[in-house]
Formats: structure tokens, sequence, C-alpha cells
């Protein structure tokens, strides 16, 4: 059985590594930046207060305009895309937090303006009367949710950073 798992892992790695060889270089190397910038992005949540953190986020309670330049959400879903490939791959977890500090930081590189939104939800859980609260990042560059918008709608915004 310990050899048929070998044999699926490495099969697995195999078309990976097909994949991304197939892959330009510029796209190659966006989504190693991404598998970096994850890794440092976690362990950043991991070792840096939030308040020492959120000074470098933007503008607290600020957002940027609703409209974005179509350059600039080329970029965005570019990012976005890159993250949502990586992601399932990493070694590690990385939940929206670290998806939502990497295409903040990658686009704010780039001088695109873009707001980092973190809110929380009570949710029910089926026959208890407890509720379980739940928190959420996410990132908005113009109209277009980048980074794991999945499920924003249930979250109230607690805090906003613009820029």
């Amino acid at each position: 059985m310990r050899h048929r798992h070998l044999a699926h892992q490495a099969y697995t790695l195999a078309t990976r590594l097909h994949k991304l060889a197939a892959l330009s270089a510029q796209e190659s190397w966006l989504l190693a930046q991404v598998f970096f910038l994850l890794g440092v992005a976690r362990l950043a949540l991991r070792v840096i207060p939030f308040r020492r953190l959120a000074r470098h986020l933007g503008p607290l309670q600020a957002e940027t305009p609703p409209d974005a330049p179509p350059e600039h959400l080329t970029q965005a879903r570019r990012v976005g895309l890159a993250i949502a490939r990586v992601n399932p791959s990493m070694p590690w977890t990385s939940n929206c937090f670290p998806q939502a500090l990497v295409a903040k930081y990658w686009l704010g590189r780039r001088y695109i303006p873009t707001t980092l939104y973190l809110g929380i939800a009570l949710n029910k859980t089926d026959g208890s009367p407890t509720s379980e609260m739940t928190a959420h990042a996410w990132l908005r560059c113009g109209p277009l949710l980048v980074a794991d918008g999945r499920g924003h709608e249930r979250h109230t915004v607690t805090v906003c950073f613009g820029g």
C-alpha cells in the first residue's frame, strides 16, 4: 500500500512539474513569487503583532474607488489566479488573510490601489443555542475581489485598509 502512495506522489509531482514547464517564464516567475510571499505572509502573521503589521497595510478605514483601469484589473486577476493556483500546493495552510496580504503587497509594488477588508460573522450551528464567530479577510481592486472573496457577504466589515 505504501508503494502505491509513493507512486501517486511521484506522479503528482511529475504532473505539476510538467505543467510548470509548459508555462511562460513570466507566469512561472509569478507563481514562484506567490509561493515565496505566501510563506513570508504566514510567518509575518505568526511573529509580528497585528498593530505593527497594520501600519503597513494602508490608511485605516479608507477605501479605494469602486472602479479601476483595465490594466489594473488585468494585473489583479493575474495575481488572484496565481494565488488560487499555488495555495493548494503549499506545504502549509494559507487561509484568507495571508492570501489577501500577498495580493495587496504584490499589487502595491505595482502602484495598483486596493482595499483590504477584515470582517467577522456569527454562524449558528445546527441544533446549538450558541453561535460560532468566524473571521475573514478579502482584497478588492476596483470592482474585482482579488483574494478569497468567497463568503465575504456573510461577514460584517470591522476594519479596512485602503491604498
